[in-house]
């Protein structure tokens, strides 16, 4: 993808987050900005400071580490500490960006890497949730209003106790804006349909999630729907599915490689999910996608198929044309010695036509021959 493109594409990312840093805001509190402010200073300072050891100009229209800074930010609890938002990011963006060759070539996820790093590193912080409107400490994120959040619960096999409005609305624990799904929903739907973005991926991934749901149901003494429901609306599937299944340096190129793409991290994503120790599974299978996401689109678009095929063609075609010609060679060779045979036989009858014999050697002829018959009857 070209830089004009990748460029529109982090812009309408960091747009399309406002509106969840604002309900956040209103559900969390003041402290939501706060920590989308860290995450995106930490994020422009790490960029600048590689551009100054580069010795090379600053990219003032290069968005990504700020877009994937917030995307970060916003599946974070509202009490994480600020130290593990920075520290993330620095890395991330130092390592994981510029290690890798900087804008547009770098294979991973930046969001879902700083996920997986925080997930590792402060497993005992990213995994709380939070009630909403509780009393959370402006700098330091202490609060007493801390449970365990859906995705745990629905991992040790129980069922939230939340409505479904609720649930569509993010009015119960979680994070700090991945939960408001009926927002996540309709800037989804809007960005599909202004073509910001494009359905493959999302959409393949959300289908593949609620068939495995529907197949494999986690919550026991429910409808397989009700599977489906509680695995859609909860653990940030949809939020994922929007704006990280479309980041154009680490997702394929063709519609096809997209499609297969969102169905192999949806597979892997609920694998993670069912047997896997972590909630965030859907950052690692993204990770583990990432890693073979350049042979996506050669594979399901089977250009070595064609190549071979067209390759066979030309290769019976030209072994055609060599048998014509050998065909052609053996006719011209036969025709040949017919007509040496034909000559040889003129030039026989010729050479017998054309002998004079002697009379006196036809007379010694006659006379052998009346010699050889009387010794014959002498002898009967």
């Amino acid at each position: 993808m070209i830089d004009t493109q990748r460029n529109n594409y982090d812009k309408y990312m960091m747009l399309a987050t406002m509106p969840l840093i604002f309900c956040g805001v209103v559900l969390h509190g003041p402290r939501v900005l706060l920590i989308c402010l860290n995450a995106m200073i930490t994020a422009r300072a790490v960029d600048v400071l590689v551009s100054m050891l580069q010795h090379t100009d600053l990219d003032t229209k290069d968005n990504s580490s700020v877009q994937s800074a917030i995307i970060f930010c916003l599946l974070m609890p509202v009490n994480i500490p600020f130290y593990a938002i920075t520290v993330t990011v620095a890395l991330v963006v130092l390592i994981g960006k510029y290690v890798f060759g900087g804008k547009g070539v770098y294979p991973f996820n930046l969001a879902a890497l700083a996920t997986c790093v925080a997930c590792v590193n402060w497993p005992n912080k990213v995994y709380n949730a939070v009630v909403p409107f509780a009393d959370v400490n402006l700098w330091t994120g202490e609060t007493t209003s801390v449970v365990m959040s859906n995705a745990a619960i629905i991992k040790e096999g129980g069922v939230p106790g939340y409505s479904l409005a609720n649930m569509l609305l993010g009015n119960y624990p979680g994070v700090m804006g991945a939960d408001f799904i009926l927002v996540i929903a309709a800037i989804g739907i809007f960005m599909i349909y202004k073509k910001l973005i494009t359905w493959h991926a999302p959409v393949t991934f959300l289908l593949t999630t609620a068939v495995i749901a529907f197949i494999f149901p986690r919550i026991y003494g429910f409808s397989r729907v009700a599977s489906v429901e509680m695995e859609l609306l909860n653990g940030s599937v949809l939020y994922s599915a929007l704006f990280m299944l479309n980041e154009p340096t680490t997702t394929p190129k063709t519609r096809r490689g997209k499609v297969a793409f969102g169905f192999l991290v949806a597979s892997l994503g609920m694998l993670f999910r069912y047997r896997g120790n972590v909630e965030f599974g859907i950052s690692f299978a993204l990770l583990f996608v990432n890693a073979i996401e350049g042979y996506i689109d050669r594979v399901v678009n089977m250009d070595w198929v064609s190549d071979f095929g067209k390759n066979s063609i030309e290769y019976f075609k030209s072994l055609n044309n060599k048998t014509e010609k050998i065909e052609e060679k053996a006719i011209e060779t036969s025709e040949a010695m017919e007509l040496i045979g034909e000559v040889e036989d003129n030039i026989d009858d010729v050479i017998y036509s054309t002998r004079t014999f002697d009379v006196r050697e036809i007379l010694r002829l006659e006379e052998e021959n009346n010699h050889k018959k009387g010794g014959r009857k002498n002898e009967k």
